[in-house]
């Protein structure tokens, strides 16, 4: 934890002297202390002593494992952060961004699988791939740029959360297909468990949740509202997974609900502070840890075409979704820059392929290559594409 904290701060230093935000510096940060380049020069120069960050290792596993709870921390502070009352008011223009990027990526990925001569259902694997966006990168990016309080900011994060949904119905119809079918049943079952979670939380949390932690923090116990924010986001963000959403984006809604009740600028300061001094710089210094630069050498002209779908699929489909729904030319660029990165889902996806026999090993490294490369090159480009001409704030 020592090596961490140290790594990510000393990064994150060093990418604000370059005029990068915070998590790039701390993604470099775990590339340099983990077995891409400590790890190397280990077996290299010190021959083989093991003076590296392993992720394999019991510790590093205990790391995720902190590391998981940051980014939950962080989409809950996200939510806490901004307006319910704007967010509910950007989810026409979401959904459009949201569907445009889906069918845009999964069509470029598909099409490119294709003409290398795949056959259907490998390059359907390829085109889900590319699906889903990791939404932890861009909202800290967002976060650093000060444009998480923008109608763009809250754009993308409404996007994401509806991708989500879309990237778990098109990797549920894929296994299926895989299988040998698809269930109308088992989608259908996916589809209500999805609705009832959704339907369950706007509903009743909005009434609930704050009047519950309003009254517990009348207790004379310490930091009572806090652990009891906690808890309820801890409990809703597994409730989600059981749902087959991602635990980030229950936590997220939890933030959003509370971000109108009396204790959310003591509990947005209390997590920031717990959150950006411990749990959340781990989540992004253990992501670099774990990224091997390996999956970038040596890549075949699919793996560079398949990239390059990648990228400019989210940024041309969601581009155009914002385009489409009333968003400048130049802020259509950032909403696509922000929904560029590709992670857990992604990695997912290719797993279950790669176990039914369909997805082989170029796909799986072309995947991990992916979700390495715009890891690393979505903050900067963030960062980039909010230079100059101001923001409409919320």
């Amino acid at each position: 934890m020592a090596a961490f904290l140290i790594a990510a701060k000393l990064g994150g230093a060093l990418s604000a002297r370059i005029g990068q935000p915070g998590v790039f510096g701390e993604l470099m940060a775990g590339i340099a202390i983990g077995p891409s380049v400590a790890g190397w020069l280990s077996q290299r120069i010190l021959g083989g002593a093991p003076l590296f960050i392993d992720p394999a290792s019991p510790a590093g596993e205990f790391i995720s494992t902190l590391a998981d709870i940051g980014i939950i921390l962080l989409l809950f502070l996200a939510g806490l952060s901004i307006d319910a009352d704007e967010f509910k008011r950007s989810g026409r223009a979401a959904a459009i961004i949201a569907a445009l990027g889906v069918v845009v990526a999964f069509m470029l990925g598909f099409g490119a699988a294709s003409i290398f001569g795949w056959s259907s259902i490998e390059a359907a694997f390829a085109g889900g791939v590319l699906v889903a966006t990791s939404v932890g990168i861009t909202v800290r990016t967002l976060v650093d740029v000060n444009g998480l309080h923008t109608k763009v900011g809250m754009a993308i994060l409404g996007a994401a959360v509806v991708d989500d949904v879309f990237g778990i119905i098109i990797l549920s119809a894929l296994v299926g297909l895989a299988y040998g079918g698809i269930s109308p049943l088992s989608l259908a079952w996916i589809l209500g468990l999805m609705g009832l979670f959704f339907l369950s939380l706007m509903l009743v949390g909005p009434r609930a949740i704050p009047r519950f932690i309003t009254y517990a923090d009348r207790f004379q116990v310490e930091e009572m509202a806090l652990s009891v924010a906690l808890a309820l986001t801890f409990l809703i963000a597994a409730l989600a997974e059981k749902a087959r959403i991602a635990a980030i984006t229950g936590a997220f809604l939890v933030g959003l609900i509370l971000s109108k009740s009396p204790v959310a600028g003591s509990l947005r300061a209390k997590v920031s502070t717990m959150g950006y001094g411990l749990l959340i710089p781990l989540f992004f210094v253990e992501m670099g840890v774990r990224t091997d630069l390996r999956a970038l050498a040596g890549a075949s002209l699919l793996a560079l075409a398949f990239l390059g779908m990648a990228i400019f699929g989210k940024v041309i489909g969601c581009g155009l979704g914002a385009l489409l729904s009333g968003f400048g030319a130049r802020d259509s660029l950032r909403v696509g820059v922000g929904m560029m990165p590709r992670g857990e889902v992604a990695l997912v996806m290719a797993t279950i392929g790669s176990r039914v026999g369909v997805v082989g090993p170029e796909l799986y490294s072309m995947t991990v290559m992916v979700v390495l490369a715009t890891s690393l090159i979505t903050s900067p480009l963030v960062k980039l594409t909010f230079k100059g001409a101001p923001l409409e704030k919320a």
